[in-house]
């Protein structure tokens, strides 16, 4: 059973954010957590409303920084699987706010979602959403899904 979506985002964002920007922090909100590795996790959400193919997650991820002039929620992600692609969308924010926004794209076809990182690559809204600092086509954090392990029968 799928337990929660894996991912760091962007490595580089989220090191400037928290080591470079000075008053910059990451919040965590919504059921969203971190790993001992620094891997945020959002926790599997069913949602009866999504198309089919879609793994929904819940839990939001938000930089801020410079007294939030810097300000980026990435908030309940999804991940729909249409043949080869993948599809990643969040909830939008700011003036996306009420949408849910394509933020990036992945080929999975050598291998099953879940079993291997998906290397998501930014769209052009989801450029926009960092402020255009990263390009289309911009090579995200690798994110995984995490299966909750089977509980072993108690004699």
């Amino acid at each position: 059973m799928i337990e929660a979506l894996r991912w760091r985002i962007d490595d580089r964002f989220d090191h400037y954010v928290r080591h470079l920007a000075g008053d910059g922090e990451v919040v965590l909100n919504e059921g969203a957590g971190a790993d001992p590795d620094g891997q945020y996790l959002f926790p599997f959400s069913a949602n009866e409303d999504a198309l089919p193919g879609t793994l929904c997650f819940s839990g939001s991820v938000e930089y801020k920084a410079y007294l939030g002039v810097l300000a980026l929620r990435i908030a309940g992600p999804r991940i729909t699987i249409n043949g080869s692609e993948a599809c990643l969308s969040v909830e939008g924010d700011g003036v996306f706010q009420g949408a849910r926004l394509e933020l990036a794209t992945a080929r999975i076809e050598d291998h099953t979602p879940g079993l291997a990182p998906i290397g998501f690559r930014l769209t052009a809204a989801g450029s926009e959403m960092f402020f255009g600092k990263y390009p289309p086509g911009w090579l995200l954090a690798p994110a995984t899904i995490k299966y909750r392990k089977p509980q072993e029968a108690t004699p």
